[in-house]
């Protein structure tokens, strides 16, 4: 097991929600933010290219019958972002969170469940990992064919975005 799981498992949460999985990934980023600095940042990176992305998505989405709410991405830039239990981040409702130690959010679909989460961890030069975690749980026949055609974008969209949120 990675030192990054390790950390991601150390969250009580983190452990029962990665269980029966479908799907797990983990990256690490590193930086000088606080845990609601990286996730605000996160979720409001939108460069062209991947707005593009974004709308190619809600194509498909709505080819499967799913729900898309492309506004509800955009969200935490007018209103905030709520990490505690209940509030919204973006398209992903928050269902648990310590501050400046992990949040999870969660978006469910008639197909599948996404869960997004940050763990934070301190390393030795004074910054913080943040191990930034997507969480997959199929529901319907149609959440591996769907996530399947979105997931090689889904490395990139999350490297970039995790690089951009950790950046001074």
């Amino acid at each position: 097991m990675t030192d990054a799981m390790k950390s991601v498992r150390s969250v009580a949460a983190m452990t029962e929600l990665m269980h029966g999985a479908d799907y797990v990934d983990v990256k690490t980023f590193t930086g000088k933010r606080t845990l609601h600095e990286y996730v605000l940042r996160l979720v409001t990176c939108e460069p062209a290219w991947l707005r593009g992305l974004y709308r190619i998505r809600s194509g498909v989405a709505k080819l499967f019958g799913l729900t898309h709410d492309e506004e509800a991405f955009a969200r935490s830039k007018d209103q905030g972002i709520d990490m505690t239990p209940g509030g919204m981040v973006s398209a992903f409702t928050s269902t648990a969170s310590k501050p400046d130690h992990y949040w999870i959010g969660e978006v469910r679909d008639k197909h599948l469940d996404c869960f997004i989460a940050v763990v934070t961890e301190p390393d030795e030069n004074g910054k913080t990992r943040f191990h930034t975690v997507t969480v997959v749980h199929y529901r319907h026949w149609i959440g591996p064919v769907y996530f399947n055609l979105i997931r090689p974008f889904h490395h990139v969209v999350v490297h970039y975005m995790g690089k951009y949120a950790a950046a001074d």
